[in-house]
């Protein structure tokens, strides 16, 4: 018997674990995706989260999502979002998509509705630029915004955080490799305004270095 092309499959991974290094000290972070399914529906767990370098964790948020590929390259996405830090109550219903453009180009954008009611959201590109065989360019680009004010964030409506990042990604094998990179952060609109009068750090460059993996 032939075996089914389209069988359900786990795959995912690790795409980074990395040590940030800045100014304002040494920080880890780790992001990593898992799915199960066939190429219509899967079932999909997002694991992120980070904190300073030989500290406590500051940050750890778990996403569960349900998804349904439309098309060829594109996977509509609905689900729930928990953060467990820094606010381990905080819990949202998420609607999202994602995309890839050719074999170099991917995006993908989120909804989060928290249980308070807040309606935020995020957005972000990758692209995949080949040097050599194992060797490639990744550039990124990341925004984040809200539709309300959330005080106990000093968060403002609008665009409130942008991410630009340069990763040098080097393949050890198909399915390990190492990088590394630059990271620049900033507050955007409302939300830089007010840090600013606060005398909040309102952007930021980081080194980078780490490795990714995949099933």
């Amino acid at each position: 018997m032939a075996q089914d092309e389209d069988a359900a499959s786990l795959s995912g991974g690790f795409d980074l674990i990395e040590m940030r290094t800045g100014d304002q000290g040494d920080a880890f972070l780790w992001d990593g995706t898992f799915s199960y399914g066939d190429s219509t529906n899967q079932a999909m767990l997002v694991f992120q989260g980070g904190g300073a370098l030989n500290g406590q964790i500051d940050e750890v948020q778990a996403r569960l999502f349900y998804g349904r590929t439309i098309g060829e390259n594109t996977v509509l996405l609905a689900g729930v979002r928990k953060d467990f830090k820094p606010h381990p109550r905080d819990a949202h219903a998420v609607v999202g998509i994602q995309g890839q453009v050719g074999s170099r180009m991917s995006w993908e954008s989120y909804a989060f509705l928290s249980d308070k009611g807040n309606l935020t959201g995020e957005a972000q590109v990758i692209y995949a630029l080949p040097i050599t065989g194992r060797l490639y360019l990744e550039p990124r680009v990341a925004v984040g915004w809200s539709a309300q004010s959330i005080d106990a964030e000093a968060i403002r409506p609008g665009f409130t955080e942008g991410e630009a990042t340069v990763r040098l990604r080097y393949r050890l094998t198909d399915k390990i490799n190492a990088y590394a990179g630059v990271v620049h952060e900033r507050l955007l609109g409302e939300t830089r305004t007010l840090a600013r009068s606060q005398g909040e750090a309102v952007k930021s460059t980081v080194a980078v270095m780490g490795f990714g993996f995949s099933l």
